[in-house]
């Protein structure tokens, strides 16, 4: 692109998906993996779930974070401006989560006796968690430059997306007999085909409305079902993140028990839409041009 062209035509946004962005994209990838991974154990009440959950907020998300800021010594100035900044409100929430995570966990695991306690840190990490899984979405919702991410349904659908991967991460640990989650498993497997639904429904209703979110919407959705992002939509998201996990999970309905191998492909399609279904969105993201191309 020359240097006045994005004065005149739709420009991608690259700071949170190209070069050092991609740092930025799998910081929020790996935050709606460990907050949703928290929420559900906490639902289960697994402890081993929780503590994973706490754990990749703190390495995948706050490393990558660290990582992508230019000069990472200083991020701690970032807290001083939450009611401007949507970053620093995520950093709060991040703050808040690992500690009230760390006393909660602490708590469960050396003085379980202490109910009322543990019942306390769980509530308030269990929010900070919601709030983490959330917040991404309101970050970009506010770049009211990209169109396409002005929508009401994007933090909805981090969320159930969120909430998707948690359960079938508990399922994984559930297979591998980890912290007592194999008596859920079941249920797990209920709660996974909900959301798998619940987030298909979203998504369509997503691209659908951005189609309408004005020419710089309508350029976002053509890019990302037919133009060059349309293979991460439509193999990752669609096939690996829907297709391949709803059909094995609606075929233990009618086969029964189904062997721990295939639902672990299943639990691997929905961490790979993950991945692809935030890199599509921050992909496909573009800027409306300052000077509409059709006044020349």
């Amino acid at each position: 692109m020359k240097p006045y062209e994005w004065m005149v035509k739709y420009t991608a946004q690259s700071e949170w998906i190209e070069r050092r962005g991609i740092l930025m994209w799998l910081a929020e990838v790996g935050s709606g993996l460990g907050a949703g991974l928290y929420l559900i154990s906490l639902y289960f009440d697994n402890l081993l779930g929780m503590f994973l959950g706490w754990l990749m907020i703190i390495v995948l998300k706050g490393g990558f974070h660290l990582a992508y800021l230019g000069k990472p010594l200083r991020f701690w100035r970032i807290i001083f401006k939450p009611g401007t900044s949507w970053m620093s409100r995520g950093f709060i929430f991040m703050v808040l989560f690992v500690g009230f995570g760390a006393i909660q966990l602490a708590i469960s695991q050396w003085a379980p006796a202490a109910a009322g306690a543990v019942t306390t840190f769980k509530v308030l990490t269990g929010i900070s968690a919601f709030l983490l899984v959330i917040y991404t979405g309101f970050v970009m919702n506010y770049v009211n430059g990209i169109p396409f991410w002005n929508s009401a349904l994007l933090p909805l659908l981090f969320v159930l997306s969120g909430a998707l991967d948690g359960a079938g991460l508990i399922i994984a640990i559930g297979l591998s007999g980890g912290g007592g989650a194999g008596v859920h498993i079941e249920a797990a497997e209920t709660l996974s085909r909900v959301l798998l639904i619940g987030t298909a429904v979203v998504i369509a209703v997503y691209l659908w409305s951005g189609a309408y979110m004005g020419p710089a919407g309508k350029e976002a959705v053509i890019r990302l079902v037919r133009g060059s992002i349309a293979p991460v939509l439509w193999i990752g998201v669609v096939a690996c993140g829907i297709i391949i996990p709803v059909v094995i999970s609606v075929s233990t309905l009618f086969v029964g028990e189904m062997s721990s191998a295939l639902l672990l492909v299943g639990i691997a399609g929905e961490t790979v839409g993950a991945f692809c279904l935030k890199y599509s969105i921050l992909k496909a993201g573009v800027y409306s041009p300052l000077i509409p191309a059709n006044v020349y």
